[in-house]
């Protein structure tokens, strides 16, 4: 038994316990054994014999599970989960990411860190649909090239891949490599695997992430309004930063970073006569009552 305090860290909420739980039932494991017979033969076992998660989201919710008989007999001769990182497992958002880096964790620092096999076997091995992702192009940039940016992001190791074609220029296998970081990248790669996710992809990709001050906005908005103006929803549905710079701004500052004019469409499609019908405070406070919960229903970019 654990609090889902310590399992999530410095992750704010509960949500991806469950994912990740699910993700622990799935795996499997091999082992050399012997049969009844006393004949060498191969044991296939899973790791959890069973997971519960208390539905509460307070401080004392718990989750329970238990190891099955085989793998607990594996793991006491294993160092593989002491090398698997916590903060860097609830990081993740592709759940392929997950399971090559619980593949990296296994093969990085040995002598030598590769795996290899057929594009079957590795659309199996990290949980590929059937049917899904049949062209290796797609393969590639949804499952391969997604990995990679989380996993040299936030892992103690990189991944690099090679392909090696066939018959007609077909793509039949892949080798991963993992490779480990030095202290100072392994060091980065922990600090950031703890820090929120908002603005992750941008920190990832060098580009810039933008602070918004909420206060700052809207005070700057509203006094661009003189004081004979009326706030009112514009009769062309267009919010924008000239014609309604206070509502314009309650959007930037609360939306989530979704596009103002995705939000005003959605409102003006929900909201058909009361958008026409609402003026100053109460306009301002249901537009901003609408866009902070699509910023929660949707989520932020």
């Amino acid at each position: 038994m654990i609090a889902k305090r310590e399992l999530r860290g410095s992750h704010n909420a509960n949500d991806r316990i469950q994912d990740t739980l699910a993700e622990l039932m799935d795996v499997k494991f091999q082992m050399s054994s012997t049969s009844a017979q006393g004949r060498a033969a191969t044991l296939t076992a899973a790791l959890l014999a069973w997971t519960l998660n208390e539905h509460a989201e307070d401080g004392r919710a718990t989750v329970e599970w238990e190891f099955t008989a085989p793998a607990r007999a594996i793991l006491q001769g294993s160092d593989y989960y002491a090398r698997l990182n916590r903060a860097a497992l609830l990081a993740f958002r592709s759940k392929y990411a997950i399971t090559l880096y619980e593949m990296g964790c296994l093969l990085a620092g040995r002598r030598e860190p590769r795996w290899s096999g057929t594009i079957e076997e590795l659309r199996e091995r990290v949980g590929v649909a059937p049917k899904t992702l049949l062209n290796f192009s797609d393969f590639r940039r949804f499952v391969l090239d997604l990995a990679k940016a989380e996993i040299d992001q936030l892992a103690a190791f990189t991944m690099d891949w090679s392909e090696k074609r066939g018959a007609r220029g077909k793509i039949t296998h892949v080798t991963l490599t993992f490779t480990p970081k030095d202290d100072d990248a392994t060091d980065a790669a922990a600090d950031e695997a703890g820090r929120h996710s908002s603005g992750r992809k941008a920190r990832r990709e060098g580009t810039t992430e933008t602070i918004v001050d909420t206060a700052s906005l809207i005070a700057s908005a509203a006094s661009r309004l003189s004081v004979s103006d009326t706030l009112r929803w514009p009769a062309d549905d267009q919010v924008n930063e000239f014609k309604t710079p206070e509502l314009h701004s309650i959007g930037m500052a609360l939306g989530g970073g979704h596009s103002v004019q995705r939000l005003a469409d959605q409102y003006a499609r929900v909201r058909p006569e009361q958008r026409r019908k609402l003026v100053g405070d109460a306009l301002k406070a249901d537009w901003t009552k609408w866009v902070t919960g699509c910023a929660t229903k949707w989520g932020r970019v």
